[in-house]
């Protein structure tokens, strides 16, 4: 489902912060010295497009209307309260993968990301998650899709569920909620299950049941 490609969201997010010579100085804003760290940002960005090079080569871009840094919190963070758009490009710059989501929050101590609010992923292996949740600790590797969790799989199975885990590392994807999956000409449903990217195999530990269907509709 998922790939290792997935990492590009932190390596991006990480990064950018070296590529804000693509911001104009008229849309940076530092913040007064006298003002609460905790509530006021040390600087605001506006209209944000910025570009990050990886090993010689431009590797990603990043759209955002409002980016905040909170450098001087007692917990270092940066938001982005009207969203933000994050691509990944090939080598002729045409994306390849993307993360669109309403709001986010990088947690800079613990270095953990946060994507609230109609949050799209458009994976490089071609699968597509939407979820109203999404978190990634950069330290585990570890991605949590919550809430409302549906899946598009280029396989053209349909995957309903309420959290799934993903372990970049192990390219496995797993869960204790209810999952429904939908495709191959059946119906499955149960609670915990595994899957794992190289195979493209379903374990679901406790089956509530297995239903045959006609799926052709998934696959005009």
């Amino acid at each position: 489902m998922l790939n290792a490609k997935f990492i590009w969201l932190a390596c991006m997010l990480s990064m950018v912060l070296w590529s804000m010579a693509s911001c104009s100085e008229d849309n940076i804003q530092k913040s007064a010295d006298t003002h609460d760290p905790e509530k006021v940002p040390t600087m605001i960005s506006r209209d944000v497009q910025t570009v990050v090079s990886d090993s010689g080569r431009t590797r990603y871009r990043i759209t955002t209307k409002l980016w905040k840094i909170y450098s001087e919190s007692k917990k270092p963070h940066w938001t982005f309260p009207n969203g933000v758009v994050a691509d990944e490009l090939d080598e002729n710059f045409q994306n390849v993968a993307s993360l669109i989501c309403d709001s986010g929050y990088y947690d800079v101590q613990k270095r953990e990301w946060s994507a609230i609010g109609n949050v799209r992923l458009s994976m490089r292996n071609g699968d597509r998650i939407l979820c109203d949740r999404m978190y990634y600790d950069e330290r585990t590797t570890i991605v949590n899709c919550m809430d409302h969790v549906r899946i598009t799989r280029t396989t053209g199975d349909k995957i309903e569920t309420n959290q799934m885990f993903y372990n970049s590392k192990t390219r496995r994807s797993y869960g204790d909620t209810f999952i429904h999956i939908e495709g191959s000409g059946r119906v499955i449903e149960g609670f915990g299950y595994e899957y794992w990217d190289h195979d493209k195999r379903y374990v679901v530990r406790r089956v509530q049941g297995i239903f045959p269907i006609d799926d052709s509709r998934f696959r005009r």
